[in-house]
């Protein structure tokens, strides 16, 4: 909460907005990430020599000796391909939800969206257990309702940013998204603790009993627009409508879908975004798994230290969104080239890591240090394909999250399979090392194109001056909207679009 105190002097309501948003992705993260480490509770592991246990201890390393598994519960003859749908399931979900959820998100309110997007999956994942002593394609369904109704909270969430956050400070509001890979270190250390002090299952009642607790908060305090917040001050009413001025209108139209799919530097864009969310889900969803069943770690120590590189995110993208904010407000830089630059942390650092991870093998030190180092720099992300859909189009940044959310989602349900596949047989270091290559090159290609194609003017299409409204919210219908003359707008555009 300290790192919204600024806020809270200055304008209250934003500083709660932001720092329910940051718990809203937490416990987002909470629910898509928890089976990655319950589910090495709940399987028999096979190492790459055929015995059961981590490849890199030292019984697995010496002998055919076999590793006698603590007993967290009852444990499934899952092999690594059903293990691989089933983490992909939730992802699976998040793919027909995503672009839905941008368009409710615009028309009847982020805050609704967010509250279902929490609900929802917290009572289904008290399910868990009884899916799982029934048959797996029970769990795999749950998973897929999980997703289906949890993907929604990004794009609800940047749908609020556009409404109630003025430009020179979307950086810091957009770090608050950092709240999701946070998420990652809260369910790995504290379900390596519950998992190893009560079982598995225990693991599902402790997240679902928290996440119900968040939504009776978020309904209480959070609102859809400064409008409708019945607490807001008029001063701090006014300071966000001036400050975001024109580039937010107050119609509703349809998202313009042939100007988006052939715009090309949102197509870079989903590109960018589709890397850094493979980066982010190849270590969420897969990092329990190679920490614990091939370097060794146990069940607590193994929770948290996969968490550690998820605490140097959150570190590092405070740190970036201030730097990034702060050099835009000094115009220091071009917005564009504030972008670009920060994809070389962004994208190119995490690439860098991972080539030099390949090779640590069993050295777990090594292997960590370059897993925190990679997230570190990828927490650039917040002033890069987090938020560069803010600079494109505004009017639509629900809408165009959604979009990106749904291509983002890609990552979660293609790793699984192919881990799944590369490990099925022998799960070892060399098995793992062709994941880490393929996922560099994703984040360099990434990097290049944005470099080349990649844009941070206002689009075209983000104009709806020749677009015909399908509806004006109520609360919109009572504000009072000064006339603007066509010149005096018209600087007032090239204005923002400056900022």
């Amino acid at each position: 909460m300290t790192l919204f105190r600024k806020y809270n002097e200055k304008i209250p309501r934003r500083g709660i907005l932001g720092a329910m948003m940051f718990l809203a992705c937490m416990f987002s993260y909470v629910i898509r990430t928890n089976l990655s480490i319950t589910i090495v509770a709940m399987v028999n592991a096979t190492s790459k020599n055929g015995t059961v246990g981590p490849i890199c201890t030292a019984d697995s390393l010496t002998s055919n000796k076999t590793i006698e598994l603590k007993d967290y519960g009852e444990r499934y003859e899952w092999n690594q391909h059903v293990q691989g749908l089933l983490l992909s399931g939730y992802f699976y979900g998040v793919l027909p939800a995503s672009v839905p959820a941008g368009l409710l998100a615009e028309k009847y309110g982020g805050s609704k969206v967010v509250a279902f997007a929490t609900l929802i999956p917290a009572v289904l994942n008290l399910l868990m257990p009884w899916a799982s002593s029934i048959h797996y394609g029970f769990v795999f369904m749950l998973r897929f309702m999980m997703g289906f109704f949890g993907g929604a909270v990004y794009p609800a969430l940047h749908a609020m940013i556009a409404r109630w956050v003025p430009p020179s400070e979307k950086g810091m509001f957009v770090w608050t998204m950092q709240g999701g890979p946070f998420g990652t270190v809260v369910t790995f250390s504290l379900c390596g603790q519950v998992i190893s002090s009560f079982g598995w299952k225990a693991a599902y009642y402790v997240t679902s009993g928290l996440m119900l607790l968040f939504y009776v908060l978020w309904v209480y305090l959070i609102y859809d627009t400064p409008d409708v917040h019945p607490g807001i001050t008029q001063k701090e009413k006014s300071y966000i409508k001036e400050q975001i001025g024109t580039s937010i209108s107050k119609q509703k139209v349809p998202l313009p879908i042939k100007s988006v799919v052939t715009s090309v530097p949102f197509l870079v864009l989903l590109w960018a975004h589709f890397a850094n969310m493979w980066g982010i889900y190849f270590i969420a969803t897969n990092g329990p798994k190679y920490t614990l069943e091939v370097l060794g770690f146990n069940m607590k120590s193994g929770g948290f230290l996969t968490g550690l590189p998820y605490i140097a995110r959150l570190g590092a993208g405070v740190l970036f969104a201030a730097a990034g904010d702060y050099i835009r407000r000094k115009n220091i830089l071009t917005l564009e080239l504030i972008r670009k630059i920060f994809m070389l942390f962004s994208h190119m650092g995490p690439a860098i890591a991972l080539i030099i991870m390949t090779y640590a093998g069993c050295d777990a030190t090594t292997a960590l240090v370059m897993l925190i180092l990679a997230l570190t720099f990828n927490g650039a992300a917040c002033q890069t394909s987090l938020v560069n859909h803010q600079d494109l189009a505004p009017n639509f940044a629900g809408s165009l999250y959604g979009v990106m959310n749904t291509f983002g989602s890609f990552p979660g349900f293609i790793i699984p399979p192919i881990i799944g596949a590369l490990t099925n047989e022998r799960n070892g270091v060399e098995e793992w090392r062709i994941m880490f290559w393929l996922s560099a090159g994703v984040f360099v290609s990434a990097t290049i194109l944005f470099w080349i194609f990649g844009s941070a003017q206002i689009q075209p299409w983000n104009d709806l001056s020749h677009s015909k409204p399908t509806e004006i919210l109520e609360e919109e219908k009572q504000m009072t909207v000064m006339e603007v003359p066509v010149k005096e707008l018209q600087t007032e555009n090239d204005e923002n679009e400056r900022l």
